[in-house]
């Protein structure tokens, strides 16, 4: 897992030339044997819980993936700051501490890096509550942000978007290695049996088929990855982050 940790630390000192009070997060992509995964929790939770892990101002996930077809990934950690320039400060400090150093030679041998993506978020909707522990992310490639934007605002706000029971993020990719995708759609809930009641209730609408309609216009689909929270660490909720 060597490569995997020096990965987190170089995508976590980049820094975003865009608006400095969006917050800045990342999905780093592991394979993990099944057997291995109580390690690596138990290593994450011995880093968090030193003095420069308790100095972490933001929100740390560890998720499992349920699904992302022949991606060979089978965790992520997504570490999310208030900022970019947040995330650069804490990974300097984090860089420097013997704790990281214990937790690059506990975890080396144990998962295998497979990508790293860097994202700022552009805008949420929803109910930002910490108890939704479903994920699905969309992957797009956009070409016109505006308008897609504008799409999915006009859905939101119309009666189908505001019987909306999670919560849902636009974030444009940063840096992400030589990729189609632009901008990612991340959906939360509380259930994959909420997520489905969902899907049913909106596939149904005409409102989300006027904006099925105005989304390919701007944009292009390219896959969706369904994954579940494993764990969390740091003080800030979801709701705090980037106000």
């Amino acid at each position: 897992m060597t490569k995997i940790v020096r990965m987190i630390a170089a995508v976590g000192v980049l820094m975003v030339s865009q608006d400095a009070q969006a917050a800045s997060w990342s999905l780093l992509t592991v394979s993990v044997d099944s057997q291995a995964v109580p390690k690596v929790v138990a290593a994450a939770d011995k880093l968090m819980s030193s003095k420069v892990g308790k100095e972490f101002a933001g929100k740390l996930l560890l998720q499992a993936v349920v699904a992302n077809g022949a991606d060979p990934a089978t965790h992520a950690f997504v570490p999310i700051y208030d900022s970019a320039a947040d995330r650069e400060a804490f990974i300097e400090k984090l860089q420097a501490d013997p704790a990281w150093s214990e937790f690059v030679k506990t975890t080396s041998s144990i998962s295998k890096p497979v990508s790293q993506t860097l994202y700022r978020t552009v805008k949420s909707w929803g109910d930002q509550v910490d108890t939704d522990h479903v994920w699905i992310a969309h992957a797009f490639q956009v070409n016109d942000p505006a308008g897609f934007q504008a799409a999915i605002e006009s859905f939101m706000v119309s009666a189908t978007g505001k019987s909306f029971p999670g919560q849902v993020y636009l974030s444009e990719v940063v840096a992400g290695g030589i990729s189609p995708a632009t901008h990612v759609i991340s959906v939360g809930y509380a259930s994959e049996a909420e997520m489905e009641s969902w899907t049913a209730t909106r596939i149904a609408s005409a409102d989300w088929a006027a904006y099925t309609a105005k989304a390919r216009t701007v944009g292009k689909h390219l896959g969706a990855t369904l994954s579940r929270d494993v764990k969390s660490w740091g003080p800030a909720t979801l709701k705090e982050i980037g106000q």
